[in-house]
């Protein structure tokens, strides 16, 4: 898929060029993960979810909506995998982190 190779592409070279605490890193690091999802490539959304939520907790505070967005979203990735108890997990971290920044009629807390 083209598409793939040039986002791996695109990663690769922020890697070589920018610190793994980069904001720009990190939103390609999860775009990639969000599209390797979409294409059904579990083990690699997964992975690569994993290494942006690693990346931006070392420049994020707990509760910041971009942390929620990833658990989110790699949550869903662990429930496509069938891996329901890793999914619920992190379903409820997502929730921890809404509910600390969002009142508790938000639709992003409802939707959780």
């Amino acid at each position: 898929d083209k598409a793939i190779n040039i986002m791996q592409q695109c990663v690769g070279i922020q890697k070589q060029h920018l610190p793994t605490s980069r904001k720009a890193l990190c939103a390609s690091l999860h775009n990639l993960g969000l599209y390797y999802n979409e294409k059904g490539m579990l083990h690699e959304a997964i992975r690569t979810l994993e290494e942006c939520l690693a990346s931006i907790r070392t420049f994020l505070p707990p509760e910041h909506p971009d942390i929620g967005m990833t658990l989110w979203n790699l949550g869903n990735a662990y429930k496509k995998a069938k891996n329901v108890v890793k999914a619920t997990k992190l379903f409820r971290e997502c929730l921890s982190v809404r509910e600390k920044r969002l009142h508790a009629t938000h639709p992003d807390v409802i939707a959780v």
